[in-house]
């Protein structure tokens, strides 16, 4: 078994298994700015505050203690007001449940897919130092498969509980003019976006990337999802009050869009009549055929499942029973529905859906495998949304973001 959790160690009173830990890579002052959900370690449905997913697109801000925090809300409001963490307090709460997936996760399947070679692995871990915002020395370009073998995609994704308040109570309070169409909130975070993450995305150096200079973290969303309920400015994590690197003292909570619309570290919120030109909206997290073709901003995830049980690493097995397990989600809802295929899909049969109440929460699927014969197989497994879209709905993309393909497990019986 190619596994890393057995250690030989008693941990919390469990013999032989070591608690889950991220992989993470430090900036030069040894802060953690980019690390890995150990995915093929988990169970249940809620990641770990320690194991869950970390990307700071710019530079990872100095913390802020939360008695010193206010944000603003300005713009095309009835009042333009300055709020604190207490002040949200005294709304009514309001807690979701909800995977936080990277835009660019499992992306280097979309390479694989495309050009074929070493399949990308989950087990695979990245350089503890650097490797993330900066690999890209002035006038200098990494190479491609410098880029991907320092940097591996997968595993950017977690499963957890957010509390705080739905936006749209704080928008009510504060009154909406009815031109209002763009929520524009921008973070405290600042820094000059590195090209590295554009090539890594691409899988080439050759395309033109956009350098805005100095700038602050920002996304516009549109009025309609930031008046969602479940649509949150959260202030905790897992029963706990937010860590600094998942954006205290207050952060976004956007279920169902991709990670980078996820704000950290609030600063100021503003109401538009019209979408500014954010730069991780225009020119990083879009979807597009050629760095040339119109663009559209990355929003709701596709239809996803995933293979935890076995892996290719795992092989080979012996004949007999074993349980395929996963997780599946989507950026529209519950997943309703999985299935799983022995025989590289040719045929599919249904699997069992752990059910809970939590619609933008994965679900934890299993299917049980009778390997009655020697050989070698490829395992599938495929997705349905309540919105009825099956695995996959992504198309490759030149950013290689919101992938959702179906990626074959490679087991060999003996």
């Amino acid at each position: 078994m190619a596994r890393p959790e057995l250690e030989g160690e008693w941990i919390q009173g469990w013999p032989d298994r070591a608690r889950a830990r991220l992989m993470p890579s430090k900036d030069a002052e040894g802060r953690t700015i980019y690390a890995r959900t150990p995915l093929t370690e988990l169970e249940g449905l809620i990641t770990p505050t320690d194991a869950y997913y970390i990307i700071a697109q710019l530079n990872m801000p100095d913390p802020i203690h939360p008695d010193d925090y206010s944000f603003k809300i300005t713009g095309l409001v009835d009042r333009e007001v300055t709020l604190t963490v207490k002040d949200l307090m005294k709304l009514p709460t309001r807690t979701v449940r909800a995977v936080t997936e990277c835009a660019g996760d499992d992306g280097e399947f979309f390479n694989w897919q495309k050009k074929g070679g070493a399949k990308p692995s989950r087990l695979k871990k990245q350089a503890e130092s650097g490797g993330w915002n900066q690999m890209v020395v002035e006038g200098q370009k990494p190479s491609v498969d410098e880029l991907l073998n320092t940097i591996p995609t997968t595993c950017l994704v977690s499963g957890g509980e957010w509390t705080g308040v739905s936006l749209r109570d704080v928008l009510k309070l504060v009154g909406v003019k009815p031109s209002a169409t763009t929520v524009h909130t921008i973070g405290f975070d600042t820094g000059r976006p590195d090209p590295t993450a554009q090539y890594l995305s691409a899988g080439r150096t050759d395309i033109e990337v956009v350098d805005p200079g100095v700038i602050n973290y920002d996304k516009a969303l549109e009025l309609s999802k930031a008046m969602d309920p479940d649509t949150l400015l959260c202030w905790a994590q897992n029963g706990e009050f937010l860590q600094h690197v998942h954006g205290a003292p207050l952060r976004m909570v956007v279920p169902g869009y991709s990670g980078n619309w996820w704000v950290k570290w609030i600063d100021t919120i503003e109401l538009l009549d019209y979408e500014p030109e954010c730069y991780y909206q225009t020119q990083y997290f879009v979807l597009a055929d050629t760095p040339e073709a119109p663009r559209k901003p990355c929003k709701e995830l596709g239809t996803k499942s995933i293979i935890l049980f076995p892996l290719d690493e795992d092989s080979p097995l012996p004949q007999g029973e074993h349980v395929i397990r996963g997780l599946a989600w989507s950026g529209k809802g519950a997943i309703t529905r999985m299935e799983v295929s022995t025989d590289d899909g040719k045929t599919w049969n249904d699997a069992f859906v752990e059910q809970h109440h939590d619609k933008w929460l994965w679900r934890r699927w299993s299917y049980v495998w009778k390997a009655a014969k020697p050989g070698k197989y490829s395992l599938k497994a495929r997705a349905t949304d309540e919105a009825g879209r099956v695995q996959p709905q992504q198309p490759w993309n030149f950013q290689q973001k919101h992938f959702d393909g179906i990626i074959p497990v490679d087991i060999e019986i003996k």
